[in-house]
C-alpha cells in the first residue's frame, strides 16, 4: 500500500507538472498574440496630378489609407463624430503626392495653433531609417481645410510642399505635393510615412486625432513608428 500510494503521488505530481506545462504554453502563446500590429505598407503608384484639389482620373486605381485609427490618449470628444479620411499617393521623379479626403462636419481654423486647427498632416522617413529622432531626411507636413501650410523636423522646408485644399459637403479635400531630396526615386523604394488628421470641433482646440499607422500623438516627435509606402510603376491599363 505504501509503494503504490507512492508511485500514485509520484503520478499526480507528474501530472500536474505537465498541465502547468500546458497553461504556461498557453498564456505565452497569448502574450504573443497580444503584440503590436505590425507597421502598414501602402503602395504609391507613378503618376504626376494636378495640384488643385480636384479628384482627377488619375487618382483612380491609387490605393487608399484609411486615416481611422482613434489616438485615445488625445481625444476628448466623442469618437463617433471624429473626424475621419483617405489618402491616396502617387509619385515621379522628384515629388511625393497626397490626395486626401476628410469628413468632417465642423470645420474650424480659430485656434492660434496650426496643430489645433481642421488639418492633415503628413510624416515621411525619405531614407526609411526609423532611426527615432528627427533626421535632415524627416519631416512633418501640415496642411489646414483653408490650404493654410506649416510644418517641422530637420527635413522641413516650406519651399517643399504646394497644397491645394477644398470645401466639399461634409468635409474638405487636400491635394498636395511634397518634394523628395533623398530617397530614390525609382520603383521598390520605401519610405516612412504616417498620417494623421486633426479635428478642432468648433472648440478652437484640438478635440481628437485619427491616423493611419500608430495610434499614438508620436508622430511629431520620432520616426520609429511609422508605416511605410512603397513605390510601384503606373498601374496597368485594362
Amino acid at each position: 500500500m505504501q509503494w503504490f500510494s507512492f508511485n500514485r503521488s509520484r503520478r499526480c505530481v507528474y501530472q500536474f507538472l505537465c498541465m502547468a506545462s500546458v497553461i504556461a504554453s498557453t498564456c505565452s502563446i497569448g502574450w504573443a498574440q497580444a503584440d503590436p500590429a505590425k507597421p502598414l505598407t501602402i503602395v504609391a503608384y507613378e503618376g504626376t496630378p494636378t495640384i488643385d484639389g480636384e479628384i482627377d482620373d488619375i487618382w483612380k486605381k491609387a490605393p487608399e489609407a484609411a486615416v481611422v485609427k482613434v489616438v485615445k490618449s488625445e481625444t476628448s470628444m466623442p469618437e463617433n463624430e471624429l473626424a475621419k479620411g483617405k489618402v491616396q499617393l502617387l509619385w515621379d521623379k522628384d515629388y511625393l503626392y497626397a490626395l486626401w479626403q476628410v469628413k468632417d462636419a465642423k470645420l474650424s481654423a480659430s485656434s492660434s495653433d496650426d496643430w489645433a486647427q481642421d488639418s492633415i498632416e503628413l510624416f515621411v522617413d525619405e531614407k526609411n531609417q526609423r532611426a527615432g529622432e528627427y533626421q535632415e531626411d524627416d519631416a512633418q507636413y501640415r496642411v489646414s481645410y483653408e490650404g493654410k501650410l506649416s510644418g517641422a523636423g530637420m527635413g522641413y522646408d516650406s519651399k517643399n510642399v504646394k497644397a491645394k485644399a477644398k470645401k466639399v459637403e461634409g468635409g474638405y479635400v487636400i491635394e498636395m505635393s511634397v518634394k523628395l531630396s533623398f530617397a530614390k526615386r525609382e520603383v521598390g523604394t520605401k519610405m516612412g510615412l504616417d498620417l494623421q488628421i486633426n479635428d478642432d470641433p468648433n472648440t478652437g482646440s484640438r478635440g481628437g486625432i485619427s491616423k493611419w499607422n500608430h495610434p499614438e500623438n508620436d508622430s511629431y516627435q520620432s520616426t520609429s513608428n511609422f508605416g511605410t509606402v512603397v513605390l510601384e510603376g503606373a498601374p496597368q491599363k485594362k
